[in-house]
Protein backbone atom coordinates (compact mmCIF):
# COMPACT_ATOMS: atom_id res chain seq x y z
CA UNK A 1 0.00 0.00 0.00
CA UNK A 2 2.66 2.62 0.89
CA UNK A 3 4.72 1.47 -2.37
CA UNK A 4 1.51 2.24 -4.36
CA UNK A 5 0.93 5.38 -2.74
CA UNK A 6 4.93 6.47 -3.40
CA UNK A 7 4.04 6.01 -6.91
CA UNK A 8 1.10 7.96 -7.02
CA UNK A 9 2.59 10.98 -5.37
CA UNK A 10 5.10 10.67 -8.08
CA UNK A 11 2.94 10.73 -10.82
CA UNK A 12 1.02 14.01 -9.12
CA UNK A 13 4.49 15.73 -8.89
CA UNK A 14 5.74 14.97 -12.29
CA UNK A 15 2.05 16.31 -13.58
CA UNK A 16 2.40 19.39 -11.83
CA UNK A 17 6.56 20.29 -12.93
CA UNK A 18 4.51 19.40 -16.67
CA UNK A 19 2.18 21.67 -16.46
CA UNK A 20 4.80 24.58 -14.67
CA UNK A 21 7.62 24.07 -16.96
CA UNK A 22 5.98 22.51 -20.53
CA UNK A 23 5.10 26.08 -22.45
CA UNK A 24 8.76 27.36 -20.85
CA UNK A 25 10.94 24.48 -21.70
CA UNK A 26 8.76 24.10 -24.71
CA UNK A 27 9.61 27.39 -26.12
CA UNK A 28 13.23 27.49 -25.04
CA UNK A 29 13.52 23.44 -26.40
CA UNK A 30 12.83 25.22 -29.69
CA UNK A 31 15.50 27.88 -29.81
CA UNK A 32 17.97 25.40 -28.69
CA UNK A 33 17.06 22.32 -31.07
CA UNK A 34 16.08 20.07 -28.40
CA UNK A 35 13.66 17.46 -30.23
CA UNK A 36 10.77 15.78 -27.73
CA UNK A 37 12.40 12.91 -27.71
CA UNK A 38 15.18 14.12 -25.12
CA UNK A 39 12.33 16.04 -23.10
CA UNK A 40 10.49 12.98 -22.77
CA UNK A 41 13.59 11.03 -22.07
CA UNK A 42 15.06 13.55 -19.22
CA UNK A 43 11.54 13.72 -17.50
CA UNK A 44 11.59 10.19 -17.43
CA UNK A 45 15.20 10.10 -15.87
CA UNK A 46 13.94 12.69 -13.59
CA UNK A 47 11.14 10.94 -12.16
CA UNK A 48 13.54 7.84 -11.55
CA UNK A 49 15.75 10.03 -9.31
CA UNK A 50 13.42 11.09 -7.25
CA UNK A 51 11.81 7.54 -7.12
CA UNK A 52 14.62 6.44 -6.22
CA UNK A 53 16.12 9.02 -4.01
CA UNK A 54 13.05 8.73 -1.04
CA UNK A 55 14.02 9.82 2.05
CA UNK A 56 17.79 10.56 0.61
CA UNK A 57 16.33 13.37 -1.55
CA UNK A 58 12.91 14.11 -0.46
CA UNK A 59 10.33 12.64 1.79
CA UNK A 60 6.62 12.89 2.77
CA UNK A 61 7.54 14.95 5.56
CA UNK A 62 9.11 17.24 3.42
CA UNK A 63 6.05 18.88 2.05
CA UNK A 64 5.02 19.93 5.57
CA UNK A 65 6.73 22.99 5.70
CA UNK A 66 7.54 25.45 2.55
CA UNK A 67 10.96 25.65 3.19
CA UNK A 68 11.24 21.99 2.52
CA UNK A 69 8.77 22.69 -0.41
CA UNK A 70 11.28 25.38 -1.89
CA UNK A 71 14.64 23.23 -1.51
CA UNK A 72 12.66 19.92 -2.99
CA UNK A 73 11.37 21.87 -6.11
CA UNK A 74 14.38 23.86 -6.92
CA UNK A 75 16.96 21.10 -6.85
CA UNK A 76 14.05 18.75 -8.85
CA UNK A 77 14.46 21.76 -11.49
CA UNK A 78 18.26 22.26 -11.54
CA UNK A 79 18.17 18.12 -11.81
CA UNK A 80 15.59 18.01 -14.79
CA UNK A 81 17.46 21.59 -16.95
CA UNK A 82 21.05 18.58 -15.97
CA UNK A 83 19.18 16.20 -17.78
CA UNK A 84 17.71 17.79 -20.08
CA UNK A 85 20.73 19.40 -21.42
CA UNK A 86 22.53 15.92 -21.19
CA UNK A 87 19.50 14.12 -23.14
CA UNK A 88 19.65 16.49 -25.98
CA UNK A 89 23.40 16.68 -25.95
CA UNK A 90 23.67 12.94 -26.51
CA UNK A 91 20.44 12.64 -29.08
CA UNK A 92 22.22 15.57 -30.95
CA UNK A 93 25.59 14.02 -30.71
CA UNK A 94 24.79 10.66 -31.88
CA UNK A 95 22.95 12.16 -35.17
CA UNK A 96 26.12 14.37 -36.00
CA UNK A 97 28.07 11.03 -35.11
CA UNK A 98 25.92 9.13 -37.47
CA UNK A 99 26.52 12.16 -40.10
CA UNK A 100 30.02 12.27 -39.80
CA UNK A 101 30.75 8.50 -40.14
CA UNK A 102 27.99 7.34 -42.64
CA UNK A 103 30.40 6.16 -45.63
CA UNK A 104 27.65 7.34 -48.49
CA UNK A 105 26.33 10.54 -47.21
CA UNK A 106 24.99 13.91 -48.86
CA UNK A 107 27.67 16.35 -47.87
CA UNK A 108 31.43 17.69 -48.55
CA UNK A 109 34.58 16.17 -48.44
CA UNK A 110 37.07 17.70 -47.81
CA UNK A 111 37.33 21.52 -46.33
CA UNK A 112 35.35 24.18 -48.09
CA UNK A 113 34.58 26.73 -45.63
CA UNK A 114 35.91 28.72 -42.96
CA UNK A 115 34.44 31.30 -40.32
CA UNK A 116 34.45 35.20 -41.45
CA UNK A 117 33.72 38.07 -39.21
CA UNK A 118 31.59 39.86 -42.21
CA UNK A 119 29.99 37.27 -44.48
CA UNK A 120 30.03 34.38 -41.68
CA UNK A 121 31.55 32.12 -43.53
CA UNK A 122 33.22 32.17 -46.70
CA UNK A 123 34.81 29.26 -48.89
CA UNK A 124 38.59 28.47 -48.65
CA UNK A 125 40.83 30.07 -50.63
CA UNK A 126 42.28 27.42 -53.71
CA UNK A 127 40.27 24.58 -51.95
CA UNK A 128 39.76 22.07 -53.81
CA UNK A 129 36.77 19.65 -52.57
CA UNK A 130 33.65 16.85 -53.73
CA UNK A 131 30.13 17.19 -53.18
CA UNK A 132 29.02 13.98 -52.25
CA UNK A 133 25.58 12.04 -52.72
CA UNK A 134 23.97 9.27 -51.20
CA UNK A 135 24.71 7.59 -53.94
CA UNK A 136 28.05 7.38 -53.84
CA UNK A 137 28.63 10.31 -56.41
CA UNK A 138 31.33 13.10 -56.07
CA UNK A 139 31.36 16.41 -57.90
CA UNK A 140 34.54 18.37 -57.50
CA UNK A 141 34.45 21.65 -56.64
CA UNK A 142 37.82 23.99 -57.32
CA UNK A 143 37.97 27.70 -56.02
CA UNK A 144 40.54 30.74 -56.88
CA UNK A 145 42.41 32.27 -54.89
CA UNK A 146 40.03 34.42 -54.07
CA UNK A 147 37.37 31.95 -53.57
CA UNK A 148 35.29 32.16 -55.98
CA UNK A 149 34.41 29.14 -57.82
CA UNK A 150 36.17 27.89 -60.94
CA UNK A 151 37.01 24.71 -63.25
CA UNK A 152 38.97 22.01 -61.79
CA UNK A 153 41.41 22.61 -64.70
CA UNK A 154 41.83 26.33 -63.46
CA UNK A 155 40.70 27.87 -66.08
CA UNK A 156 38.92 31.07 -64.34
CA UNK A 157 38.95 33.55 -67.44
CA UNK A 158 37.89 32.14 -70.42
CA UNK A 159 39.43 35.13 -72.67
CA UNK A 160 43.26 36.49 -72.27
CA UNK A 161 42.16 40.01 -70.98
CA UNK A 162 42.71 40.88 -67.37
CA UNK A 163 39.38 42.87 -67.88
CA UNK A 164 36.30 40.96 -65.88
CA UNK A 165 32.98 41.29 -68.09
CA UNK A 166 30.92 39.50 -65.54
CA UNK A 167 29.94 39.25 -62.05
CA UNK A 168 27.55 36.74 -60.95
CA UNK A 169 26.08 37.52 -57.38
CA UNK A 170 23.94 34.41 -55.65
CA UNK A 171 23.27 31.78 -53.75
CA UNK A 172 23.70 27.61 -54.84
CA UNK A 173 21.75 27.98 -57.77
CA UNK A 174 24.02 30.49 -59.07
CA UNK A 175 27.03 28.47 -57.88
CA UNK A 176 26.00 25.76 -59.52
CA UNK A 177 25.59 22.99 -56.82
CA UNK A 178 25.03 19.47 -58.22
CA UNK A 179 27.12 20.40 -61.36
CA UNK A 180 30.23 20.55 -62.62
CA UNK A 181 31.99 24.13 -62.97
CA UNK A 182 31.62 24.02 -66.92
CA UNK A 183 27.86 23.10 -66.55
CA UNK A 184 26.65 26.10 -65.22
CA UNK A 185 25.45 29.24 -66.40
CA UNK A 186 27.80 31.64 -65.32
CA UNK A 187 30.74 29.47 -67.39
CA UNK A 188 28.42 28.96 -70.20
CA UNK A 189 27.35 32.96 -70.78
CA UNK A 190 31.07 33.91 -70.45
CA UNK A 191 32.42 31.31 -72.75
CA UNK A 192 30.00 32.33 -75.40
CA UNK A 193 29.78 35.92 -74.74
CA UNK A 194 33.80 35.89 -74.58
CA UNK A 195 34.10 37.81 -71.18
CA UNK A 196 35.74 36.87 -68.39
CA UNK A 197 33.87 36.29 -65.58
CA UNK A 198 33.91 36.01 -61.82
CA UNK A 199 31.03 33.16 -60.01
CA UNK A 200 30.39 35.05 -56.58
CA UNK A 201 27.44 32.98 -55.88
CA UNK A 202 28.09 30.64 -52.82
CA UNK A 203 25.64 27.94 -50.86
CA UNK A 204 23.32 29.11 -48.25
CA UNK A 205 24.16 33.09 -49.29
CA UNK A 206 21.27 35.24 -48.84
CA UNK A 207 20.69 38.96 -50.16
CA UNK A 208 23.16 40.36 -46.95
CA UNK A 209 25.81 38.17 -48.03
CA UNK A 210 25.24 39.50 -52.08
CA UNK A 211 25.09 43.24 -50.82
CA UNK A 212 28.13 42.67 -48.93
CA UNK A 213 30.43 40.94 -51.99
CA UNK A 214 28.88 43.76 -54.35
CA UNK A 215 30.41 46.89 -52.13
CA UNK A 216 33.00 45.13 -52.13
CA UNK A 217 33.80 43.63 -55.63
CA UNK A 218 31.96 45.81 -58.00
CA UNK A 219 34.27 49.13 -57.30
CA UNK A 220 36.98 46.47 -57.30
CA UNK A 221 36.67 44.82 -60.16
CA UNK A 222 34.52 47.56 -62.01
CA UNK A 223 32.76 44.24 -64.49
CA UNK A 224 30.64 44.84 -67.37
CA UNK A 225 27.91 43.34 -66.36
CA UNK A 226 26.64 42.22 -62.57
CA UNK A 227 23.88 39.73 -62.75
CA UNK A 228 22.14 39.79 -59.50
CA UNK A 229 20.18 36.32 -58.52
CA UNK A 230 16.43 37.25 -57.73
CA UNK A 231 14.55 34.38 -55.53
CA UNK A 232 12.60 34.33 -53.21
CA UNK A 233 14.26 32.26 -50.66
CA UNK A 234 17.34 35.21 -50.70
CA UNK A 235 15.26 37.41 -48.42
CA UNK A 236 13.89 35.31 -45.95
CA UNK A 237 18.07 34.30 -45.37
CA UNK A 238 18.95 37.76 -44.79
CA UNK A 239 16.17 38.48 -42.09
CA UNK A 240 17.96 35.59 -39.81
CA UNK A 241 20.54 35.71 -37.58
CA UNK A 242 21.91 32.40 -38.02
CA UNK A 243 21.94 29.98 -41.21
CA UNK A 244 19.97 26.87 -41.94
CA UNK A 245 22.55 24.45 -41.19
CA UNK A 246 22.19 21.19 -39.42
CA UNK A 247 24.00 20.28 -35.36
CA UNK A 248 25.68 24.18 -34.54
CA UNK A 249 24.76 27.70 -34.95
CA UNK A 250 25.92 29.74 -37.66
CA UNK A 251 25.65 33.25 -37.36
CA UNK A 252 25.68 35.31 -40.44
CA UNK A 253 24.95 38.96 -41.66
CA UNK A 254 21.12 39.85 -41.42
CA UNK A 255 19.11 43.18 -42.20
CA UNK A 256 17.34 44.95 -39.40
CA UNK A 257 15.32 48.20 -38.99
CA UNK A 258 16.52 51.01 -36.84
CA UNK A 259 14.58 54.51 -37.02
CA UNK A 260 12.56 53.23 -39.40
CA UNK A 261 15.60 51.96 -41.93
CA UNK A 262 16.88 49.37 -43.25
CA UNK A 263 20.42 48.75 -42.22
CA UNK A 264 23.12 45.82 -42.33
CA UNK A 265 24.17 44.05 -39.37
CA UNK A 266 26.93 41.94 -39.10
CA UNK A 267 27.59 38.38 -37.46
CA UNK A 268 26.79 38.87 -33.49
CA UNK A 269 29.61 36.34 -32.77
CA UNK A 270 32.43 34.29 -34.75
CA UNK A 271 31.43 30.94 -35.54
CA UNK A 272 32.96 27.71 -33.62
CA UNK A 273 32.66 26.28 -37.67
CA UNK A 274 36.19 27.63 -38.02
CA UNK A 275 37.48 24.31 -35.98
CA UNK A 276 35.21 22.25 -37.83
CA UNK A 277 37.05 19.26 -40.25
CA UNK A 278 34.86 16.43 -41.19
CA UNK A 279 37.22 14.29 -42.26
CA UNK A 280 40.05 14.56 -39.65
CA UNK A 281 36.71 14.38 -37.37
CA UNK A 282 35.65 10.83 -39.05
CA UNK A 283 39.25 9.78 -38.60
CA UNK A 284 40.04 10.41 -34.98
CA UNK A 285 36.79 9.26 -34.17
CA UNK A 286 35.68 6.20 -35.89
CA UNK A 287 33.85 3.54 -33.86
CA UNK A 288 34.55 6.08 -30.56
CA UNK A 289 31.50 7.54 -29.99
CA UNK A 290 31.96 8.54 -26.54
CA UNK A 291 35.69 10.19 -27.16
CA UNK A 292 33.55 12.25 -29.87
CA UNK A 293 30.96 12.72 -27.19
CA UNK A 294 33.29 14.52 -24.59
CA UNK A 295 36.16 15.76 -26.48
CA UNK A 296 34.15 17.57 -29.10
CA UNK A 297 30.89 17.71 -28.72
CA UNK A 298 30.63 18.93 -24.96
CA UNK A 299 33.22 21.49 -25.18
CA UNK A 300 31.02 22.53 -28.72
CA UNK A 301 27.60 22.36 -26.98
CA UNK A 302 29.27 24.85 -24.13
CA UNK A 303 30.07 27.04 -26.87
CA UNK A 304 27.10 27.19 -28.10
CA UNK A 305 25.18 27.73 -24.83
CA UNK A 306 26.99 31.00 -23.88
CA UNK A 307 27.16 32.17 -27.67
CA UNK A 308 22.88 31.84 -27.61
CA UNK A 309 23.26 33.37 -24.30
CA UNK A 310 25.71 36.61 -25.38
CA UNK A 311 23.19 37.04 -28.38
CA UNK A 312 20.05 37.06 -26.25
CA UNK A 313 21.83 39.68 -23.87
CA UNK A 314 22.86 41.94 -26.58
CA UNK A 315 18.97 41.86 -27.92
CA UNK A 316 17.45 42.49 -25.12
CA UNK A 317 20.24 45.47 -24.07
CA UNK A 318 19.55 46.63 -27.25
CA UNK A 319 23.52 46.04 -28.23
CA UNK A 320 22.08 44.33 -31.55
CA UNK A 321 19.21 44.85 -33.65
CA UNK A 322 16.63 42.10 -34.16
CA UNK A 323 15.91 41.12 -37.73
CA UNK A 324 13.55 43.32 -39.73
CA UNK A 325 10.47 41.97 -40.37
CA UNK A 326 9.27 43.22 -43.80
CA UNK A 327 10.72 41.48 -46.48
CA UNK A 328 9.55 43.79 -48.82
CA UNK A 329 11.23 46.53 -47.76
CA UNK A 330 14.34 44.65 -47.48
CA UNK A 331 13.97 43.66 -50.94
CA UNK A 332 13.58 46.95 -52.02
CA UNK A 333 16.74 48.30 -49.85
CA UNK A 334 19.07 45.86 -51.68
CA UNK A 335 18.37 45.89 -55.08
CA UNK A 336 17.97 49.34 -55.37
CA UNK A 337 22.13 49.67 -53.34
CA UNK A 338 23.69 47.04 -55.66
CA UNK A 339 21.94 49.29 -58.42
CA UNK A 340 23.02 52.06 -57.40
CA UNK A 341 26.79 51.13 -56.82
CA UNK A 342 26.76 49.86 -60.52
CA UNK A 343 25.80 52.72 -61.98
CA UNK A 344 28.12 54.86 -59.70
CA UNK A 345 30.93 52.57 -61.27
CA UNK A 346 29.82 52.57 -64.72
CA UNK A 347 28.16 48.59 -64.60
CA UNK A 348 25.22 47.82 -66.29
CA UNK A 349 22.94 45.74 -63.81
CA UNK A 350 20.57 42.70 -64.60
CA UNK A 351 18.55 41.13 -62.22
CA UNK A 352 18.10 37.07 -62.75
CA UNK A 353 14.62 35.69 -62.03
CA UNK A 354 14.75 32.30 -61.29
CA UNK A 355 13.17 29.99 -58.77
CA UNK A 356 9.54 30.58 -58.93
CA UNK A 357 7.65 32.80 -62.35
CA UNK A 358 4.91 34.03 -60.21
CA UNK A 359 7.53 36.02 -57.41
CA UNK A 360 9.82 36.34 -59.92
CA UNK A 361 7.10 39.06 -61.30
CA UNK A 362 7.32 41.62 -58.17
CA UNK A 363 11.17 41.68 -59.12
CA UNK A 364 9.41 44.20 -62.06
CA UNK A 365 8.32 46.79 -58.77
CA UNK A 366 11.58 46.86 -57.38
CA UNK A 367 12.74 49.87 -58.82
CA UNK A 368 11.12 53.17 -60.23
CA UNK A 369 12.26 53.68 -63.91
CA UNK A 370 12.75 51.20 -66.54
CA UNK A 371 16.36 51.03 -67.20
CA UNK A 372 17.27 47.72 -65.64
CA UNK A 373 17.41 44.34 -67.65
CA UNK A 374 15.88 41.14 -66.70
CA UNK A 375 16.94 38.01 -67.28
CA UNK A 376 13.72 36.04 -67.06
CA UNK A 377 14.78 32.60 -66.45
CA UNK A 378 11.67 31.27 -64.86
CA UNK A 379 10.03 31.84 -68.10
CA UNK A 380 12.62 30.00 -70.26
CA UNK A 381 12.71 26.95 -68.19
CA UNK A 382 8.62 27.53 -68.18
CA UNK A 383 8.45 27.60 -71.91
CA UNK A 384 10.72 24.35 -72.33
CA UNK A 385 8.06 22.49 -70.27
CA UNK A 386 5.48 23.10 -72.64
CA UNK A 387 7.06 20.84 -75.15
CA UNK A 388 9.04 18.33 -72.94
CA UNK A 389 7.55 14.76 -72.54
CA UNK A 390 6.95 15.21 -68.89
CA UNK A 391 5.77 18.86 -68.32
CA UNK A 392 7.16 17.96 -64.96
CA UNK A 393 9.65 20.76 -63.33
CA UNK A 394 11.44 18.41 -61.06
CA UNK A 395 11.67 15.99 -63.59
CA UNK A 396 13.17 18.05 -66.34
CA UNK A 397 15.51 20.64 -64.25
CA UNK A 398 16.74 18.53 -61.05
CA UNK A 399 19.25 15.57 -60.68
CA UNK A 400 18.43 12.57 -61.08
CA UNK A 401 20.14 9.13 -60.39
CA UNK A 402 19.57 5.65 -62.22
CA UNK A 403 18.10 2.97 -60.25
CA UNK A 404 16.79 -0.19 -61.54
CA UNK A 405 14.35 0.64 -63.74
CA UNK A 406 13.47 3.87 -61.81
CA UNK A 407 15.27 6.85 -61.12
CA UNK A 408 15.98 8.80 -57.84
CA UNK A 409 16.26 12.26 -57.09
CA UNK A 410 19.12 13.19 -55.53
CA UNK A 411 19.08 17.34 -55.42
CA UNK A 412 16.66 19.68 -56.18
CA UNK A 413 19.10 22.29 -57.53
CA UNK A 414 19.13 23.48 -61.36
CA UNK A 415 20.51 20.43 -63.71
CA UNK A 416 23.00 21.03 -66.70
CA UNK A 417 19.80 21.35 -68.77
CA UNK A 418 17.92 23.95 -66.68
CA UNK A 419 21.55 26.52 -66.56
CA UNK A 420 21.57 25.96 -70.45
CA UNK A 421 18.13 27.65 -70.38
CA UNK A 422 18.94 30.37 -67.73
CA UNK A 423 22.37 31.01 -69.39
CA UNK A 424 20.08 31.89 -72.48
CA UNK A 425 18.05 34.10 -70.55
CA UNK A 426 21.08 36.28 -69.55
CA UNK A 427 22.38 36.09 -72.69
CA UNK A 428 19.32 37.34 -74.44
CA UNK A 429 19.54 40.36 -72.04
CA UNK A 430 23.59 41.03 -72.90
CA UNK A 431 22.67 41.09 -76.26
CA UNK A 432 19.61 43.26 -75.63
CA UNK A 433 22.07 45.85 -73.71
CA UNK A 434 24.51 45.85 -76.67
CA UNK A 435 21.88 46.95 -79.07
CA UNK A 436 20.43 49.34 -76.91
CA UNK A 437 24.21 51.13 -76.69
CA UNK A 438 25.18 53.98 -79.10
Amino acid sequence: MKKILLIIVNIVILTAFWSLLFAPLYLISKKLGIGVTALITALYLLFLFISISYKYFWSFQTFKNKQSIIKFLFIAFISFLFLLYSTNLVFRTHEAYKYLMSENRAGVEGVEYQADEILGFKPVPNAKVFETYITGDRIPIAYDSNGFRIPLSGESKINESNKIGLLFLGCSFTFGAGCYAEETFPYIVSKETNLSYINAGISSYGLAHMLILAEKLIPNYKPDYVIVQYSPWLVSRSVNMFAPVNFFSLPVPYFAEKNNNIVLELPVYNSYFKYFDAHQIKSSYKDSFLKFLFKEAVVFSFYEIWSYLKTQFLLITGQRLRPATNLIEVENYTYNKIRAIAEKNGVTLIVLNLGDIEYSRNSRHLFSDENVYFAEADSFLNEFLKTSHSKDYYMEFCHWKPSGRDSILIDYHPNSKAHRLIADSIIKEINKTKNRKP
